[in-house]
């Protein structure tokens, strides 16, 4: 038995066998083919190569666009590999002579140049060896036509373990009940471990020593302990299982009636929900929610791993809206950029750089209007059967949002020629998530109906921070704190709604904190939502409010923990559950 500790990027415990991922671990089919067939596969071989040139160059084309020049080079450069006609025949003469089919050929080519590179230490040579395995991942996709070593496959309810994990693996194994997720890589803000904590899978990050469990069997994860057991005796195993019962029952407890969120002295409270799929929505009640606070869209593409057309867009947002039969959503249009962008792209040099930090979100859809202007359109036309809000993503100048403004105007115009409905007045606000915006938010103001406040990349900007790095949490550093503060003064001042939808809302002792600094509607993930609630009725708002006061004139997140920890303990008749979030 060996016990491994890491970060606690989403709270639970499970217990079960092992589910190790390697991604670049490739299924080779090592088949000897007849004569007759040596034509036919090198054949093959070179149209996997001119699919993946085609895709390289749109690659290209779009970092040239978008990034800098070093990353396009490089691309260029993958793209030179695979036009070289000595590396073909090369592996065409494995084919003829050797009688591999071209997928062992291929690998076994390639194979030999990246030993050649990672034997050199130069920095160099080590840099083309992590494009060299983009390449050959590439290829050996397109040869395989299938995706077993791309795509977690869990044959039985196990733990995910790897050494990072992406929203599209989180979105597969979700699926296929995994028990939890263990990774050397990944930070609190990652979109995998929101999801995880949407999904409320436990999950344990910045484990240094995950190689130790490879051959391990069985493990105990105890995300809330920070710490895994590998190999755990029966003792153990059985000392977990009330926890493991407990914890599983909590996880599938359901949400049934509208209740009436307010806090103890009688102050109304909005709390809706953030979903990120239309499974999620489906699985809402919509007579128990207030509404959806944030649909993030993006999500759509990252599980398609492709763009949608309009009409597969327009077929999705409707569903939703029908089955929300009138409560409000708020469709959060694409944020693209950072690692959503490295996840659609698929090059594992993109997750070795800090290159995404800013550019995303508005900004790449106005550099890319067609994408910006098809998903528009499909979002007014589904408004047309129900509530909806638009939301646009990582403002960071009022003309981002007067440009979206003039592209609405335009699409309305075409839909009124083509007599297709839509509602005409469309609530239109922005996320406040940079640093850049804070600088013009009395102008934004004037420009949008509502603000939501994204606290999760408004602390990464704040405090210049990436997501897979970003462990420690910072919803309780002042910083942050006076921020939203100051928002929320603007948005008052200008009588226009704010919401905070980002993971410090689904925190009980950080809605605390928001209820004292004057927020009065939040977003939440789903499985935060009842805890959520019942934290806000044992809140007084005069003593929110003195308590914020008191914390905003300290210094560090530290300080402003423990000072509200020692609160919630003394104040709120905790449950189990919250008791163990607190204690």
């Amino acid at each position: 038995m060996k016990i491994l500790s890491g970060t606690k990027i989403s709270a639970g415990v499970g217990e079960g066998p092992v589910y190790f991922f390697e991604r670049f671990r490739f299924p080779i089919p090592q088949e000897y083919i007849p004569e007759s067939e040596t034509l036919s596969e090198t054949e093959r071989l070179r149209k996997a190569f001119d699919k993946a040139i085609r895709e390289l160059t749109q690659i290209r084309d779009l970092i040239s666009e978008h990034l800098d020049e070093i990353h396009s080079r490089i691309i260029e450069m993958q793209i030179m590999v695979l036009n070289d006609e000595i590396l073909l025949q090369q592996i065409s003469a494995q084919i003829s002579r050797e009688r591999k089919n071209a997928t062992w050929a291929f690998f076994d080519v390639m194979t030999g140049y990246e030993t050649m590179l990672n034997a050199n230490l130069n920095e160099y040579q080590r840099e083309r060896y992590t494009d060299l395995r983009d390449l050959k991942k590439r290829i050996v996709h397109h040869l395989l036509d299938e995706d077993e070593y791309t795509i977690p496959k869990l044959s039985e309810p196990s733990v995910f373990i790897s050494e990072r994990i992406s929203p599209t693996d989180l979105i597969h194994i979700t699926h296929q009940n995994a028990l939890g997720i263990v990774t050397h890589y990944g930070g609190l803000d990652s979109h995998a471990g929101i999801l995880a904590r949407s999904f409320r899978i436990p999950y344990l990050s910045g484990v240094d020593e995950i190689e130790q469990l490879v051959s391990t069997k069985r493990v105990i994860l105890d995300a809330d302990s920070e710490k895994i057991i590998a190999n755990p005796s029966q003792e153990i195993r059985e000392e977990y299982q009330p926890r493991i019962r407990q914890f599983f029952a909590i996880r599938h407890r359901a949400i049934h009636g509208k209740p009436v969120i307010e806090t103890r002295d009688g102050l109304p409270f909005k709390v809706q929900l953030n979903v990120s799929f239309l499974n999620q929505v489906n699985a809402i009640d919509p007579s128990a929610v207030q509404g959806i606070g944030l649909y993030r869209t993006e999500f759509l593409c990252i599980e398609r791993n492709a763009i949608p057309d309009e009409e597969d867009q327009f077929r999705t947002y409707t569903q939703a809206v029908l089955h929300m039969a009138n409560v409000p959503i708020t469709f959060r249009i694409f944020d693209f950029g950072r690692d959503k962008f490295v996840e659609m792209l698929d090059l594992e040099m993109l997750h070795q750089e800090s290159i995404f930090d800013d550019w995303g979100g508005i900004r790449f859809l106005l550099d890319n209007p067609e994408i910006l202007r098809t998903q528009l359109r499909a979002l007014l036309r589904s408004s047309a059967y129900g509530p909806i809000r638009i939301m646009l993503p990582m403002v960071a100048t009022i003309n981002e949002v007067r440009e979206c403004r003039a592209i609405m105007r335009e699409i309305q115009q075409e839909l009124d020629q083509a007599g297709i409905a839509y509602h005409p007045s469309l609530p239109l606000g922005a996320m406040v998530e940079t640093v850049a915006i804070l600088d013009e938010i009395d102008a934004l103001a004037d420009e949008v109906d509502f603000f939501s406040i994204g606290t999760n990349d408004l602390s990464l900007f704040l405090f210049h921070t990436r997501r897979d790095e970003a462990m420690i949490k910072t919803d309780y550093h002042p910083l942050l704190l006076h921020t939203i503060q100051m928002i929320v003064e603007v948005a008052l001042f200008h009588e226009i709604p704010v919401n905070i939808c980002g993971e410090m809302a689904s925190d009980p002792l950080a809605v605390i904190l928001l209820i004292g600094i004057g927020i009065r509607s939040i977003s939440v993930n789903p499985s935060a939502y009842l805890q959520i609630i019942e934290t806000i009725r044992q809140i007084e708002t005069d003593q929110a409010q003195q308590l914020s006061r008191d914390l905003l004139r300290l210094t560090d997140a530290a300080s402003v923990y423990e000072r509200l920890r020692s609160f919630a303990l003394q104040q709120l008749t905790a449950t189990s559950e919250l008791k163990q979030l607190i204690d």
